[in-house]
């Protein structure tokens, strides 16, 4: 701690004693600072402000009495840091936001308000040493900000912070380093993460850190100047409350409005972790959620990701691990309620992904690994899709052209209906449905061959629904599963609906994930279409073709089949 640190101290100690530092009986306190700053006139932040005021709701929300400003100029920020301040007790969990801009001077941050720049700056230190004789029980402060700007000089970034007792300091790019324009992707994810009831803030970190470098490729990564301690929870789990009934308290059955809540919270919190590969992310909604409807899936994972890869550790988990259930072998059909469309189990392997043949886009052909998983046999039906219309749980009805529902492949269909039908199909079953990665795609659709078509490496008539495919022309999607299914059992992979699949579009494999995993960029609007559709030729029923569609956009081509974890 530097004299100047040490003279601010000894000044606030009285004064917080005074205000009633000691802690309180009864829970601990919750307090939170949000300073959004975007109207520099020289150096505007676009979102800043929305971006404060969605973490000034969830942390309000979330119980925490928040002192909130936005483009403040020097004395507001200053007054704002001192009701913060006055606010502070000890064993307090603490939350301090900031976003904005931010410079470097006599080795120490500095805060900028809106107006005057690097002469009006506020130093960090008047936030940091409250919290430090408050001896808060867990702090986060997190700067969003390390932007480039016309105050900072040669310094660029933030300066790193020494690690403090209880007091975490999150910086969305590593010390020294200037944030790179574009989306705000640890804000976006930190806000995502913390909005997830019952997840720690050492768990929420990690998955800031995780989204961050992936999807920037690893070119940027959070710095974190130590973890912080356990406890520290935004959002809370909602439990039960007891009902006193004669001499005993009762917990009383939970009505429809409430379950349905914590139905939506559990599945909001698989949704946040069930591509990760953390067991601690496991075990967080294993603590959350102990018989939630993903816990065995969550129970499989956290033994799967904790387990040593040395041989003697692998030897004495799997002594003491339970037995696995069984599993279905690839191609034996299943379904996980009335209604649900039919299931085949995929193992797992690896294979080469694209072509060198054609275009740009399927190149360069690369090794993938996939993890066992389930996909549909068929594509979704309308009639599996007007039974989600019926539920509520699929709002729009696409039409079916005169052509009949019942069995053929749902079409006219975008991306985000394709998600409305998971989510519903998700609650419904209880199972983390999904849609298929592109790479889990076209492994599944070639089921162990390297040719170019499923079948071989020419067209073979009456193998597929096409343009060319067929002696008879049809024009029009047919029922699934009039062609031969493929060597996993999976009906229509060539032809028929073209189907969505996870991933955004890339305009060729040199950045595609090797693990089987969706290629994601923030905000991204195109996503990738597989297998051609009935109004498609030959050239686009290749294995290794794909084409793109905006999200949002339906097409009378378009439609999709289920995945989900096995």
């Amino acid at each position: 701690m530097t004299w100047l640190r040490v003279l601010i101290a000894l000044v606030l100690l009285p004064l917080l004693a005074v205000s009633g530092l000691a802690q309180q009986p009864g829970e601990a306190a919750r307090i939170a600072l949000v300073i959004a700053n975007e109207a520099y006139s020289e150096a505007p932040i676009g979102g800043a402000t929305q971006q404060g005021r969605a973490v000034a709701e969830t942390l309000s929300t979330g119980g925490f009495d928040v002192v909130a400003v936005e483009n403040a100029d020097r004395n507001a920020l200053r007054q704002a840091i001192a009701g913060f301040a006055g606010k502070l007790r000890r064993g307090a969990q603490v939350v301090v936001f900031y976003s904005g801009h931010t410079i470097q001077q006599r080795n120490r941050n500095f805060l900028l308000p809106v107006q005057n720049g690097a002469e009006g700056a506020v130093d960090l230190d008047e936030i940091v040493d409250p919290l430090i004789i408050a001896r808060p029980a867990s702090a986060l402060i997190f700067l969003d900000a390390g932007r480039d700007n016309p105050w900072q000089g040669k310094t660029k970034g933030l300066l790193p912070l020494e690690p403090m007792e209880g007091i975490s300091v999150l910086f969305p790019t590593a010390p020294g380093k200037a944030l790179p324009n574009g989306p705000d992707r640890a804000g976006e994810a930190w806000l995502k993460a913390i909005r997830t009831p019952g997840l720690e803030m050492a768990q929420a970190l990690k998955q800031v850190r995780d989204t961050v470098s992936r999807e920037t490729r690893r070119s940027q990564q959070v710095w974190l100047s130590a973890e912080p301690p356990k406890g520290l929870v935004v959002t809370s789990v909602a439990r039960p409350v007891a009902v006193a009934q004669g001499s005993r308290a009762v917990i009383p059955p939970p009505q429809t409005p409430g379950a349905t809540q914590d139905a939506a919270y559990d599945l909001a919190f698989w949704e946040s972790i069930r591509n990760s590969r953390n067991a601690a992310e496991y075990r967080a909604y294993l603590d959350a959620y102990p018989n939630g409807r993903f816990a065995l899936l969550a129970r499989t994972r956290e033994q799967e990701y904790r387990a040593s890869p040395a041989a003697p550790a692998a030897t004495a988990a799997a002594v003491a691990a339970p037995p696995a259930s069984p599993q279905p072998a690839a191609g034996t059909p299943q379904r996980d309620c009335t209604g649900c469309p039919e299931l085949v189990a995929i193992p797992a392997g690896s294979f080469q992904m694209g072509s060198n043949d054609l275009y740009e886009f399927e190149k360069p052909v690369h090794p993938v690994t996939v993890r066992s998983f389930y996909l549909g046999a068929r594509e979704v039906t309308f009639e599996e899709w007007d039974l989600c219309i019926d539920q509520g749980g699929c709002n729009y009805r696409p039409d079916d052209r005169g052509l009949g529902r019942g069995k053929r492949p749902v079409t006219d269909i975008h991306w985000n209906d394709a998600n409305a039908y998971l989510a519903w199909l998700s609650a419904r079953s209880g199972k983390p449905y999904r849609l298929p990665t592109e790479s889990e795609w076209e492994y599944a659709a070639r089921a162990g061959t390297t040719t170019t078509y499923p079948w071989g490496q020419s067209l073979v008539k009456e193998r597929a629904n096409c343009l060319g495919c067929n002696d008879q022309k049809r024009g029009s999607a047919v029922p699934a599963g009039q062609f031969p299914a493929n060597a996993f059992g999976l009906y229509d992979m060539a032809g028929n609906a073209a189907e969505w699949v996870a991933d955004c579009w890339s305009e060729n494999y040199r950045s595609a994930p090797r693990d089987g995993s969706a290629y994601t960029v923030g905000g991204c609007r195109e996503r990738v279409l597989r297998g051609g559709s009935f109004n498609n030729d030959p050239r686009y029923l290749r294995s290794a073709a794909r084409f793109k569609y905006e999200a949002d956009v339906r097409f009378y081509t378009n439609g999709f089949r289920v995945a989900r974890d096995r």
